[in-house]
């Protein structure tokens, strides 16, 4: 059987390039749904200097901070629906709200100078005279309100480890606005939720101690 040169080599050229432009789109379509990166957003706020210990203070344990059953996640939570809890599939938090507010508050709370020591239990063994115990009861970005606002509640419990008793609690409830109606924008007023909310809790604490 006699095989055409010309046609035999076209035929090779038009399976390559079929086969070429099939490789090519499935990547470009790997990349785009697969392999596309999520933003990851941290709890990032100012912080005051930190001043010189007060030597006749009182030693504090902060304890790591808990979180309502579906607030545990570094996923970024919103509500467009009454009670359904969604979150942004591209945009997450670099860890649990919870787990990074602990340094925050360690911080805030060293900044007041009212205490000989503050200590993290993320990173201390020492137990304090007075413990700070703290929980996320919501934070999401809620679409319900116009603009979209950030609600964040947190239940803070502190303890006489010495007596053995409580000395206070208190629910904290922080309402604030979102710029943008976005990922981007949630993060922004989270940030600024918290915030206020650190230096709530700072006067609470050094209020209830003295």
């Amino acid at each position: 059987m006699k095989i055409n040169l010309k046609q035999f080599q076209t035929g090779i050229i038009y399976s390559s390039l079929v086969l070429f432009f099939l490789f090519l789109f499935s990547g470009c379509s790997g990349i785009s749904v697969a392999d596309t990166p999520k933003r990851t957003y941290l709890l990032d706020i100012p912080l005051p200097p930190i001043p010189p210990v007060n030597p006749n203070g009182k030693t504090l344990l902060v304890s790591i901070p808990n979180a309502a059953p579906g607030f545990d996640t570094p996923a970024q939570l919103y509500i467009r629906h009454q009670n359904v809890l969604e979150y942004y599939s591209k945009s997450q938090w670099v860890d649990t709200p919870a787990r990074m507010l602990l340094p925050l508050l360690v911080l805030r709370i060293e900044a007041t100078g009212h205490f000989a020591a503050i200590l993290s239990a993320a990173t201390s063994p020492v137990a304090g005279e007075i413990r700070l115990d703290t929980e996320i009861v919501r934070l999401y970005q809620d679409f319900l309100s116009e603009p979209s606002q950030v609600i964040l509640m947190l239940r803070v419990q502190l303890l006489d480890m010495v007596a053995r008793q409580v000395i206070a609690t208190k629910v904290f409830k922080i309402l604030s606005d979102a710029a943008t109606t976005d990922a981007q924008g949630g993060m922004m007023a989270t940030n600024e939720a918290v915030t206020r909310v650190l230096n709530e809790i700072a006067g609470f604490v050094v209020k209830q101690v003295e």
